[in-house]
């Protein structure tokens, strides 16, 4: 059967024919693949939902810049012309889950650089399971903070360390659902386990700074 605008069936599988590049951002898109999810004969439009082995091979900067710029990346419209149709593709367990990982990260932090270096750092970790989040997030800050250092607490609504208390961060304990990772260290008042979500580097031109600083925004909108 001639495939065109008056043949094409909603739920068929289309790929994209070589050549073909994003309409708004200019990507080639040879091979991508999905289902139709409507038509517009008048148009000769078809709007398509992309697979599950389509969006894990999507590149990561080309979906920076779909979800940076409020777009949606699972659908797209193109015209029939630019379609052919296909043979439909499972979507795997593994690539589902591979997928929601690749998407979590991206845009997370709003600087790219930084953003794919944390996919990388959590990369193969189930971003639903909070405790594998917790878990590599210890490994990484354990890895590369430079102990002891001095910070302060920036935001408290656990025990009775004032704003502005200095701690000399020690170590890192626990974590707990609630307060996420703990850090071992000493005040004023001796020794203390307090949330590293609620503290400081006092030193901004350090290492320390940064890494901290990106684990408290990401406790703050995981």
């Amino acid at each position: 059967m001639e495939f065109n605008i008056d043949t094409v069936k909603i739920g068929q599988c289309v790929s994209v024919k070589k050549g073909v590049k994003d309409p708004d951002f200019g990507y080639p898109m040879d091979g991508w693949q999905g289902i139709v999810t409507e038509i517009s004969k008048n148009d000769g439009l078809i709007d398509i939902k992309w697979d599950g082995k389509t969006l894990l091979d999507t590149p990561t900067p080309y979906l920076q810049e779909i979800i940076s710029g409020g777009y949606d990346y699972e659908l797209m419209t193109l015209s029939i012309k630019e379609l052919e149709p296909a043979t439909k593709r499972p979507t795997t367990t593994q690539e589902t889950s591979a997928f929601a990982a690749k998407i979590y990260w991206i845009d997370f932090y709003g600087i790219p650089e930084i953003d794919e270096d944390y996919a990388e750092i959590f990369k193969g970790v189930d971003v639903k399971n909070t405790r594998a989040l917790f878990e590599r997030w210890m490994e990484h800050l354990n890895d590369e903070l430079q102990f002891p250092f001095e910070t302060e607490v920036s935001e408290t609504d656990r025990g009775s360390l004032r704003l502005g208390t200095k701690i000399k961060l020690l170590a890192l304990g626990d974590y707990d659902d609630r307060y996420g990772l703990f850090g071992i260290g000493k005040s004023e008042g001796g020794a203390v386990t307090f949330p590293i979500c609620n503290l400081e580097a006092v030193d901004k031109d350090s290492d320390n700074y940064g890494l901290l600083e990106n684990y408290v925004f990401w406790f703050a909108n995981r």
